[in-house]
């Protein structure tokens, strides 16, 4: 299993949740754009995750899904909507046996049996097809992760 160690304080962020993505749907952008189901483990709904630093993605078998997504929209800038800057995104592969480190911010995750994906940074990252779409799409982290990381793979590919 999948296992994160991490210094998120839940207070910091408006939302904070991890979704095990199996599959991208182009119609929308942000949440909705991956589909999977929510962590219940990894969520600022959880008052267990503001008392502990290490969360086990064992919700849901190894294989059923493709990547979890890590999101977290801060409060810094929020009602000013200048958070934008200072929201978390992280996506991991699975992959048994891998080890990696993310840190944004003064934020940490530490990885265990996945490595972290990369994260276009700009809409001209984007496949070809995307790019043209509403700025509220080709601007969001989640739907240019999946654009890309959907168009590459296919469909995604269990690593054993």
């Amino acid at each position: 299993m999948v296992e994160i160690v991490h210094n998120f304080d839940p207070n910091q962020f408006m939302w904070l949740w991890a979704k095990y993505v199996v599959g991208f749907n182009e119609r929308y952008h942000c949440t909705n754009s991956i589909q999977g189901n929510y962590s219940r483990k990894f969520s600022k709904n959880n008052p267990r995750l503001a008392a502990t630093s290490s969360v086990l993605f064992d919700e849901l078998d190894w294989g059923s899904y493709g990547a979890i997504y890590v999101c977290g929209v801060s409060k810094r800038g929020y009602r000013k909507k200048q958070n934008y800057p200072h929201n978390v995104h992280a996506a991991i592969l699975p992959e048994m046996g891998a080890e990696d480190q993310w840190s944004f911010e003064g934020w940490h995750i530490a990885l265990h049996n996945g490595r972290f994906l990369p994260i276009p940074q700009s809409p001209e990252c984007l496949p070809d097809r995307y790019r043209r779409l509403a700025e509220e799409y080709t601007s969001c982290r989640i739907f240019r992760w999946a654009a890309t990381y959907f168009s590459d793979q296919g469909s995604f590919s269990q690593t054993q």
